[in-house]
Parts: C-alpha cells; structure tokens; sequence
C-alpha cells in the first residue's frame, strides 16, 4: 500500500503543475493524462476530508483531464469535496470557491446519438466545449457547471443550481436553468463595520 501511494505522489509531482504551492485536506484524486495538463495555481486550498467542510462531503475531490483536456485552477482558490472533469478546456479564476459536492463538466461524457453510443464511441462522438469561470466567484454546493458555460467575475452560484449559459461579471444566478436573479453593485461589496 505504501508502495502505491508514494507512486501516486511522484505521478502527482511530475504531471500536476505548481503542486507544491497548493493545500490539500484529505486524499485528492488528480489524473492528467497523455496529452493532458492540469495546473494549480500557489494558495489554492482543495479539501477532501469530509471533516474539512462541515457541509458534508459526499466524495472526495476529483480532478481529471482526460482526451487532450486541459484544467487551469488559479490561485488562492478553494475546491471542496467536487469533480472538475475535461475534455476540452476548464479555466477556474482566481480566488474563485467551488462549494461542497460541486460538478463542472466540459463534456457530455456520451454522445447524443445511439448507433455511437451503442459502439461505445464515447471520447470521439460526446460533445464538449470550454467552461470559463472568472475571478472571485462563488459556486454554491451541489452546483453543476455545464460544458459552454461562461461565468464573469464576482458571480455567486446559487446552492444547487444548473448552470449553462454565458453570464456577465456582478451577478447572483440561481435555478435550474440557473438565471440572473440579482445585479450585485459597489454597495454590496461594502464591509459592515
């Protein structure tokens, strides 16, 4: 067993970019594979201890970039207890939180049509395109970020909501399909005192 984790450790410290600057609570599943890139940036805070949120985590946090995928975490982020899969490309600003149990998903991970789906055709015929988050967002849990998805900076994902979409900066989205449920402007960003 030793064996196999330190293994996984040295696979994580050649493939995974900027590993040594980010904090990680709990054992983090992180696969780039041939071809792939994942790269976090210093700060970042990834928590998979079901103690380290006390939302509860349903699963630990899983990142994978998969068939030429390429996931960019910036930094000072904060990703609990969700998957953030790629096939295509996944940009997560800075200082950006991802709440317990989230999904973000660039793919359909199967294709529409039954003949390919049938020939388990699934890599070549799933759809996928590129997923944008921008700096200081806050994903709610349970949230899924759907493949297309475009969020600006400063927008708030209401718990539980399914987003695609291309949203501008200052906005709270909410709802299945997520939409614009409130403008935030330079009042709200004001620190009580």
């Amino acid at each position: 067993m030793i064996r196999y984790i330190l293994l996984y450790i040295i696979y994580l410290i050649r493939k995974i970019k900027d590993l040594g600057k980010v904090q990680y609570h709990g054992f983090t599943v992180c696969f780039a594979f041939k071809n792939c890139e994942v790269s976090i940036g210093k700060g970042t805070d990834i928590s998979s201890a079901p103690m380290s949120n006390l939302l509860g985590l349903y699963q630990k946090t899983i990142i994978v970039a998969r068939y030429g995928g390429k996931i960019s975490i910036g930094e000072r982020c904060g990703i609990s207890g969700s998957t953030i899969y790629s096939t295509s490309k996944i940009n997560i600003g800075n200082y950006t939180r991802v709440g317990a149990n989230c999904k973000i998903i660039d793919n359909d991970f199967h294709p529409m049509e039954l003949d390919y789906r049938r020939k388990a055709l699934n890599k070549e015929y799933a759809r996928r395109k590129p997923i944008n988050i921008g700096n200081d967002c806050f994903i709610g849990m349970n949230s899924i970020i759907l493949k297309g998805t475009t969020l600006g900076n400063n927008v708030i994902v209401g718990a539980g909501s399914v987003v695609i979409g291309v949203f501008p900066d200052n906005v709270v989205i909410a709802g299945n399909p997520a939409k614009i449920v409130k403008y935030l402007n330079e009042i709200d960003h004001q620190i009580p005192e």
